[in-house]
């Protein structure tokens, strides 16, 4: 079998592991690699669901990355026949509807009265935030398949032939572009820019993490959180798909098939690491790292020295979405539209709810009291956490 260098998709390791094993297992074998089933909880809070709209086609078989952002009092997002929506946070009343009539892969980066989204060949378009009007849009050389970042007068994209496109945020003019040699396989996907403090940070799928300037893309510093491992160019797959993490003067990234690192904010310095496999984000929150990863182990590590805290094996091959921090517990959706809440001290699930029959895989959102969900379907949910009575 042969690979052209972007011919890898997301899971491929996982989906040749399994193609080879079922040729010769036995049927006990072949049910090990069935989801596990859920089992019943002693619950101690419940997701109600404050709002739900069905905002159309999301195309989850390209990996396209749709994570709905909020901007003042509007939640938007967009799906994958290019119509973007802004609803009102708080109550999901329709504030504008826009239909770009192109097909869409990324979005929705939020900041300086913009929303941005972008297509697989590489157009980036920015709209009002308050209308939905179009400000601008700007054609760059690959495909974007992540959410770009708004802040420090920049949107900032990343696309998968490994380059990174400083854009100005009035005009979409092209003021800087970074570069990135690739390996010889990836995972399809790349990691979404995060623009702090006039930084950019963003994961490569060599597995580095780099820190940028935002005003003109130069280069503050790299450091590799992965080292490929193996003989086996698949073996040696250690892309970084999940944001990096900005907490103080942390910076925190996970990869496939590497590890996961605290590093330092100023000079990139790796103050931890702990081996493991993920292609989502990692959540902080109560002075822990959380993680879930290939297989559908949610580990917690300590913030300060990566120790770890606690493992659940509840989940196992469940298809995990990123965790995120949620009035103060831990959330994970899965393959078929669960909601799980841990509690962040022990890694125990106390409360669930199914929010839609299909998978929750778009990375969920925190915002004050609220957790947006975006299911593979299209359903955009809001949900609050409250206590059993």
């Amino acid at each position: 079998m042969i690979f052209s260098p972007r011919a890898i998709y997301r899971f491929a390791s996982l989906t040749l592991t399994v193609l080879m094993i079922a040729a010769c297992a036995s049927n006990d074998e072949k049910e090990d690699l069935e989801p596990m089933a859920l089992t019943e909880i002693n619950a101690e809070v419940t997701l109600d669901e404050v709002w739900s709209k069905n905002i159309g086609d999301i195309d989850m078989q390209r990996y396209p990355v749709f994570r709905p952002a909020v901007a003042g009092n509007k939640l938007i997002a967009a799906n994958s026949d290019g119509d973007v929506f802004a609803f009102e946070r708080s109550t999901g009343k329709r504030l504008w509807r826009i239909d770009l009539d192109q097909p869409l892969s990324a979005g929705v980066g939020v900041g300086q009265g913009l929303a941005v989204v972008a297509n697989y060949r590489g157009r980036v378009v920015a709209l009002n935030s308050e209308d939905g009007t179009e400000r601008w849009s700007s054609q760059l050389s690959g495909e974007v398949v992540s959410a770009p970042a708004v802040g420090s007068g920049m949107v900032v994209v990343q696309t998968v032939d490994g380059k990174l496109f400083g854009l100005d945020g009035t005009t979409g003019e092209q003021r800087w572009s970074h570069e990135t040699i690739l390996p010889l396989l990836t995972l399809r996907g790349t990691a979404s820019p995060v623009i702090s403090g006039g930084t950019v940070f963003t994961g490569l799928d060599n597995g580095k993490v780099i820190a940028l300037r935002a005003s003109d893309g130069l280069l503050g510093w790299e450091a590799r959180v992965a080292i490929p491992q193996g003989n086996a160019e698949l073996e040696r797959v250690v892309d970084i798909d999940g944001a990096p993490i900005v907490r103080g003067d942390l910076v925190f990234a996970a990869s496939y098939q590497g590890r996961l690192a605290a590093l330092s904010r100023e000079d990139g310095r790796i103050l931890w690491a702990q081996d493991a496999s993920t292609h989502h984000s990692v959540a902080v929150g109560a002075g822990k790292v959380y993680l879930s990863d290939e297989n559908g182990k949610v580990r917690a590590f300590d913030v300060g020295n990566g120790q770890i805290l606690w493992t659940n094996n509840a989940l196992l091959r469940r298809e995990l979405s990123a965790p995120v921090f949620f009035d103060n517990r831990v959330a994970v959706g899965d393959l078929e539209g669960y909601v799980h809440i841990l509690d962040p001290t022990d890694g125990r699930i106390i409360g669930r709810e199914q929010v839609d029959g299909a998978a929750v895989r778009i990375p969920m959102l925190v915002d004050g009291d609220l957790l947006f969900v975006l299911t593979d379907d299209g359903e955009l949910v809001a949900l609050q956490l409250k206590p059993v009575q």
